[in-house]
């Protein structure tokens, strides 16, 4: 009816990696829509549809905010959340200060770890250069190191990164930047975290987050289950999306239902 608040008591919610935007997972969206799964994707500001920063230094934890409050917009009670990279960063926050907004939890290519001082010292150098120079030089720098081999001989594909990329605003970018160098360390939560969880590395992934960094999330946690996908590397929603959705949308499916996926 128009004009009627829409009501969803639980969806997939994706959070996107940096410096990318919600057509990361435009793999996914179909696939969800035909198994009548809903889901929500939200920009960050500064990237794809998101509103430009508020702040040119924001703290981590604005980012969650900004995310809850969309979910309220939108009058979605319950997510089982999607986080790649950064993404991930803000589902360890959810589910640290909004508990209760969460009933499942998919981690992708991310880590629980907060940055040492150097790698926080170059996110700031980083973040200067960007706004001096433009966003070129960071955007072939995570082409080349947020891929797998297979992917950087996929020519329409690379062409896609490229694009979801630019779409990012050098002060989002910069934004970002400084808000991940102060995100604290997550790895005393993770014995706490009682939902179902499903934790995802790129087999390829060598440069940014490799397995052995990811799966250490699984092993401190209660995480259902830990898995690898090949010929990906930094993002395996988009690299691979075939036998992602092959592994990850069953598992949606059994947590959204409460182990009748049957009934959806």
């Amino acid at each position: 009816m128009k004009g009627e608040k829409i009501y969803l008591p639980k969806a997939v919610l994706f959070l996107h990696a940096f410096p990318l935007n919600k057509g990361m997972f435009k793999y996914q969206f179909p696939v969800l829509e035909r198994e009548r799964i809903p889901y929500i994707a939200i920009d960050y500001p500064g990237f794809g549809e998101g509103p430009l920063p508020i702040e040119d230094d924001p703290t981590f934890e604005s980012y969650t905010d900004y995310i809850v409050w969309k979910l309220k917009e939108l009058n979605v009670k319950k997510v089982i959340a999607v986080g790649v990279s950064m993404g991930g960063y803000i589902m360890f926050d959810l589910f640290k200060r909004y508990r209760d907004l969460i009933d499942g939890l998919i981690f992708v290519a991310t880590r629980a770890e907060a940055d040492d001082e150097e790698r926080k010292k170059q996110r700031y150098i980083l973040a200067e250069k960007v706004l001096k120079e433009g966003k070129e030089f960071l955007i072939e720098a995570m082409l080349e190191a947020q891929t797998s081999p297979a992917t950087k001989k996929d020519t329409k594909k690379m062409g896609e990164l490229r694009c979801i990329m630019n779409e990012a605003t050098e002060e989002g970018i910069a934004a970002a930047l400084r808000a991940m160098a102060k995100r604290p360390d997550y790895t005393p939560i993770l014995k706490d975290m009682d939902v179902p969880t499903l934790v995802i590395a790129g087999k390829d992934d060598t440069k940014v987050t490799p397995p052995e960094i990811v799966k250490r999330i699984c092993d401190e946690s209660n995480c259902s289950l830990y898995l690898e996908i090949p010929d990906a590397a930094h993002l395996p929603p988009f690299e691979n999306p075939e036998e992602f959705n092959k592994k990850v949308i069953p598992w949606i499916k059994n947590v959204l239902t409460d182990g009748h996926p049957d009934c959806l």
